[in-house]
């Protein structure tokens, strides 16, 4: 059995706490940004409760189509959100033929400067889904910072 690898980020965001919660909440302002630089939101749904489900479905470059989809484990507006992240029948890197799923948390802080997030993303199952997820999700939090301040 392969050992589960935990991914954390840390980013300082230009905003309010409440835009920055909201932009990962509110289905349209999640498909303005979300995804690695290059890819575009082709369709985002939320049902932001617990045990709601979410989909976001990108298009790549190449024109692949990707689903990331899940279900809201916690919700503690503007503070928190955790939600699992299925990783299944996707062709990111790192996430080819794995059928697993994983918990990503999301901590807002207030900061001098805005807002401060920690993404931590646990269970992915080996190194390549761990480097895969850590350019997406580093990607997508640039274009998310992009977003935030124009």
């Amino acid at each position: 059995m392969k050992a589960q690898q935990t991914l954390e980020i840390c980013r300082e965001f230009n905003a309010p706490i409440q835009a920055l919660f909201d932009a990962w909440t509110n289905a349209e302002v999640l498909a303005k940004w979300f995804g690695p630089e290059g890819f575009s939101v082709v369709d985002a749904q939320t049902d932001l409760s617990v045990g709601g489900k979410y989909e976001i479905s990108i298009q790549s470059p190449d024109n692949n189509i990707i689903k990331h989809f899940g279900e809201y484990v916690e919700i503690n507006v503007p503070n928190s959100l955790i939600f699992t992240w299925q990783l299944k029948d996707q062709t990111c890197p790192g996430s080819e033929d794995q059928n697993v799923n994983t918990l990503v948390s999301l901590l807002f802080a207030e900061t001098d400067k805005g807002t401060s997030l920690t993404l931590t993303h646990e269970k992915l199952p080996d190194q390549a889904a761990y480097a895969g997820h850590q350019f997406g999700w580093q990607s997508s939090l640039e274009s998310l910072s992009k977003h935030l301040t124009s």
